[in-house]
């Protein structure tokens, strides 16, 4: 495909008309509507842990529980993770649903041996509560993943969070890619992987969620791009002002 095409096409898939495009935003026990950075949303939650003594797992659990308190009408999941803190609200989103009985399997991409301290207590905990849905996403069992992103009802995007600041490459792309072509519904956790926070620019990929759920504030990308975070809830996770 030559050059220029290309570029059209990729400027036609991230094109919407304001004028058409609607979505729901919901404040839950949030009375703020300010959009916030990636630094100040960084920001609220090192003053959280480290003024206030608010542990960053608590604050996880929190997240996690918001994300659930929206999606469990639901009952069969795939939900894709990475070794960050996204993939530990990711996990934490796991157990509970599968506590509530719900049909779960999680992916994960990357090598959970480099995940956050939260991250790997959460994966301890998965590992002994429910092993048999826990998975890895490479290119040996893809297929594996493709087929649960079809039978999903809803996908939990816990891929990358609000950090990202540089292109989605390798298995990350991948991913994303895959759940953009196979997911029917779509709930992205704080933002939708592959999005700039700040900026609302596409780093290379980005899922595309019918639904976010963002928290403490809603995040300047998601004003900027609201085709990519579809309706979006922002909740209380227990930060303060």
């Amino acid at each position: 495909m030559p050059p220029e095409i290309e570029e059209l096409e990729h400027e036609l898939e991230n094109f919407y008309d304001p004028d058409e495009f609607y979505r729901e935003v919901v404040y839950h026990d949030v009375h703020s509507p300010e959009s916030v950075s990636r630094e100040e949303a960084r920001n609220a939650d090192k003053r959280a842990i480290e003024t206030f003594g608010i542990p960053s797992i608590l604050l996880m659990e929190n997240a996690g529980l918001a994300v659930v308190r929206e999606v469990q009408e639901y009952a069969v999941f795939a939900i894709v993770c990475s070794p960050g803190s996204n993939g530990g609200d990711g996990l934490v989103i796991a157990r509970h649903l599968c506590i509530l009985g719900k049909d779960v399997r999680v992916y994960i991409a990357g090598d959970p041996k480099k995940g956050s301290d939260d991250f790997k207590i959460n994966l301890k905990i998965m590992s002994k509560l429910a092993p048999e849905v826990l998975n890895t996403v490479n290119d040996e069992n893809f297929e594996d993943f493709e087929h649960a992103l079809r039978g999903c009802e809803t996908c939990i995007d816990a891929l990358l969070g609000t950090g990202l600041n540089r292109p989605v490459e390798g298995i990350y792309r991948r991913v994303i890619d895959a759940m953009n072509d196979l997911a029917n519904h779509i709930v992205s956790v704080d933002i939708p992987s592959g999005l700039d926070c700040d900026t609302g620019e596409v780093l290379g990929a980005a899922v595309r969620a019918t639904r976010t759920v963002t928290f403490h504030r809603m995040k300047k990308g998601l004003d900027v791009s609201p085709q990519y975070g579809g309706d979006v809830t922002v909740s209380y996770i227990g930060i303060p002002d």
